[in-house]
């Protein structure tokens, strides 16, 4: 193939790429006519910000709020005393191992069951 060839070849997809693309272009021209858009409203007025937002429910008084206070703080202090030095590596290692037996049978009895 000559290089004129490949030029005239290299412009005809040129143009035949330009045709396609203002093809393209008319269909995504704005419709013609007093079409009404949609989107914000206009009515001239604009937004107060200067109002305080009210709360929708009912608020919590003070003494609510440290009754719920000292129940948590009861409850957290209940959960810290609880040690874990009553388990030995031994007890935690034999707990593993029976609770990979029990899901081994346990896949078991699903598999039969199919």
């Amino acid at each position: 193939m000559s290089a004129q060839q490949n030029n005239h070849s290299a412009t005809l997809r040129f143009a035949l790429f330009a045709v396609a693309a203002l093809a393209l272009a008319g269909c995504t021209s704005a419709p013609s006519g007093a079409v009404p858009q949609e989107g914000a409203l206009r009515t001239g007025a604009y937004p107060n910000f200067g109002i305080m937002p009210r709360g929708e429910t009912k608020q919590l008084t003070f003494q609510e709020k440290d009754q719920i206070t000292s129940t948590l703080s009861s409850a957290k202090a209940r959960q810290g005393s609880v040690s874990a030095s009553g388990s030995s590596r031994a007890e935690i290692e034999a707990q593993k191992r029976r609770m990979l037996a029990e899901t081994d049978a346990t896949l078991k009895a699903i598999e039969a069951s199919q």
